[in-house]
């Protein structure tokens, strides 16, 4: 969001620029002004529905119904990495590469913690 926020600041600043450089030729004319406002106030609403999408959309509901979650993915080669996946209150790590997904260990959410606490000491 703050990507957005930081455009959204950089072309406000490039519409005023435009537009004093309009005035300055003597073209005082606000339908630039009112495209300008028009199209940000688009491409804001698009986003806000693309979060809205992913946030609340049938993948989200899914993925809680069945207490999926993405906790993380290494990349270890050009096609191919590990992800640590939460499925109910076990741990998956899966090697994934461009062909297949396979299980490397499961571990509950006790001996996750207990693994983390130990590389950390």
């Amino acid at each position: 969001m703050k990507r957005i926020g930081v455009l959204l600041t950089l072309l406000t600043f490039l519409l005023a620029a435009a537009e004093s450089a309009l005035a300055a030729e003597g073209v005082t004319d606000g339908m630039g002004f009112r495209t300008f406002a028009v199209l940000i106030g688009v491409i804001v609403g698009l986003f806000a529905l693309a979060w809205a999408a992913k946030k609340y959309g049938p993948y989200a509901r899914v993925r809680k119904a069945i207490g999926l979650d993405i906790l993380g993915q290494v990349p270890v080669g050009p096609r191919a990495h590990l992800t640590m996946v939460r499925v109910g209150k076990s741990i998956l790590l899966l090697g994934v590469t461009q062909n297949t997904v396979s299980l490397i260990k499961d571990l509950e959410q006790g001996d996750f913690e207990k693994i983390i606490s130990e590389m950390e000491a």
